[in-house]
């Protein structure tokens, strides 16, 4: 066998290997992925700090590191001060409203749909319609056991925490010790893979950077934007909505869907609380489902371009594929990090199989041409 043979099966069973650590240890390779993004956008900080010099003493990069990420974790308990209290007060009305209430409000409504279902067929003349979505809720709250939702909350929380430790310290020697993670995986890698590999971190670094970076800003576009166009539309509980919309919006595709149904529904529960008419219910459905679409559009086509600045050049049928994937195998976590993990995928197979492929085989019109530089802390 010769040694293209053997190089090809080592990539292949060195890839089957991570692959496989990385959905059996899958917290951990989460925590891992996490304390990349929040390295990436720590190293501005940590590039500004190196520069700091009095006389003959300079910053050690273990106090750089540790003033970095007390200012990446500062700007998320920031953030937090402001909105917590907001949004625990757009939630505090809604769980303000009476539910008996509520209840009469909505079987009122329901209740307008019996002369359309009958004409069809699906009622009988004594019948209504609220009267099955009601029993219907009923038996799915009663299926609801109180001491199971107290242990996951326990186990939750704890998970939650250790989680937070777990990312920080990883963080901390991410940010110290520059390109930890990479030397780590380069250390287990034959020597005649170093340079392949080096060549897939020059591929990656400023596409993944960009990718982290502009996410955020990315979220925080649209949850700014969505939450005006409420505003100005006169739709209930503007901000929590608008806000659950940017958050919603790191994950492609689903996201927007996710943040239209959730949307709908929160404004639909303040609404139907005063007993508004069906006109104005429809009207209030529209209006939140319109501005979602429209905000997606826009971020589509005008913020992600300019934020981002280089596309993946990905199918959008293979992203659809690899979200669902992503998705049945780790929750929202793995779609958040789908796009960027199958990104590098991409990147490792062509760097070690290039001579496989043509450029017809791939799906998009344009293949991507990576021109980014050595993120700083894997040189």
């Amino acid at each position: 066998m010769d040694n293209n043979k053997l190089s090809i099966i080592a990539v292949i069973i060195i890839l089957g290997v991570i692959i496989f650590m990385g959905w059996f240890f899958w917290d951990i390779l989460v925590y891992m992925l996490i304390s990349l993004a929040l390295c990436f956008l720590g190293q501005p900080i940590m590039k500004l700090l190196a520069k700091v010099k009095i006389k003959n003493w300079q910053m050690p990069k273990a106090l750089a590191s540790a003033i970095t990420l007390i200012s990446i974790v500062g700007v998320i308990v920031l953030a937090g001060y402001f909105l917590l209290p907001v949004i625990m007060r757009e939630l505090s009305s809604l769980m303000a409203i009476d539910p008996q209430e509520l209840s009469g409000n909505i079987a009122n409504w329901l209740n307008g749909f019996d002369p359309i279902l009958r004409r069809f067929g699906f009622l009988k003349s004594h019948e209504h319609f609220s009267t099955f979505v009601m029993e219907e809720m009923q038996r799915t709250i009663e299926k609801i056991d109180m001491s199971n939702v107290v242990s996951d909350t326990f186990h939750f929380t704890t998970k939650f925490f250790l989680a937070f430790f777990c990312i920080i310290f990883m963080t901390f020697f991410a940010l110290k010790d520059n390109g930890i993670f990479f030397k780590m995986i380069k250390k287990w890698l034959p020597k005649r893979f170093h340079q392949n590999f080096s060549n897939i971190l020059n591929a990656t670094g400023e596409q993944l950077t960009s990718y982290f970076v502009g996410v955020f800003i990315d979220m925080l576009i649209i949850a700014v934007l969505e939450t005006i166009l409420f505003l100005i539309f006169g739709v209930p509980k503007a901000l929590l909505i608008g806000i659950t919309g940017g958050l919603l919006n790191i994950i492609p595709f689903v996201g927007p869907i996710i943040s239209a149904v959730l949307g709908v529904l929160i404004a639909l529960t303040a609404l139907i609380a005063s007993d508004p008419g069906s006109a104005t219910i429809v009207s209030t459905i529209i209006k939140v489902i319109t501005i979602v679409i429209v905000s997606k559009g826009l971020d589509d086509f005008i913020f992600q371009p300019q934020i981002y600045g280089k596309r993946t050049h990905t199918h959008p049928l293979e992203i659809f594929i690899v979200i669902l994937m992503a998705g049945y195998i780790g929750g929202v976590l793995a779609i958040f990090f789908a796009v960027p993990a199958y990104t590098l995928l991409r990147i490792v197979v062509k760097e070690f199989f290039g001579a496989y492929f043509s450029e017809e085989d791939d799906l998009t019109d344009h293949e991507t041409k990576h021109t980014g530089s050595l993120p700083e802390e894997s040189k």
